[in-house]
């Protein structure tokens, strides 16, 4: 008696037998492979806390990790984060440095240079802890 189903698929035949290329439907490049290890919860928490940071999922931020350690170019797993989630301090960093720079507009119309200065200081301020945060992704 077999006691593996008819449609059950073998994943290391499947791994070997998959097209580099394949894509979905839609015809976008898929992750087609999966890999599952077993960690500590410590570790599995530490990962998540990471990712969450990042504003990726865990397994994106694994992925990302495990390309940089290998040295690996790939478009298709460099691609898979969550899109728009920023925390909301940053969101309200942002929404201030864009008040600030509609400020800075309004003092480069009143020739008001000083000013000018300050408020596109005060943006920087504002951005670039953001954007280095951001920056390795």
């Amino acid at each position: 008696m077999n006691t593996k189903s008819d449609d059950a698929v073998d994943p290391t035949t499947a791994a070997k037998n998959a097209d580099p290329g394949s894509s979905s439907r839609s015809g976008r490049p898929t992750l087609d492979l999966r890999f599952v290890t077993r960690m500590s919860r410590e570790l599995g928490d530490a990962v998540a806390a990471a990712a969450s940071r990042d504003g990726l999922t865990s397994g994106a931020w694994v992925r990302r990790l495990l390309m940089e350690r290998v040295a690996l170019q790939s478009p298709v797993d460099a691609r898979s984060r969550r899109p728009g989630t920023l925390p909301s301090e940053e969101v309200v960093a942002i929404s201030t440095a864009v008040r600030e720079l509609a400020s800075v507009n309004a003092a480069i119309s009143l020739k008001d240079s000083p000013a000018a200065r300050a408020g596109l200081d005060r943006a920087r301020g504002l951005l670039i802890p953001i954007l280095m945060r951001h920056a390795g992704r």
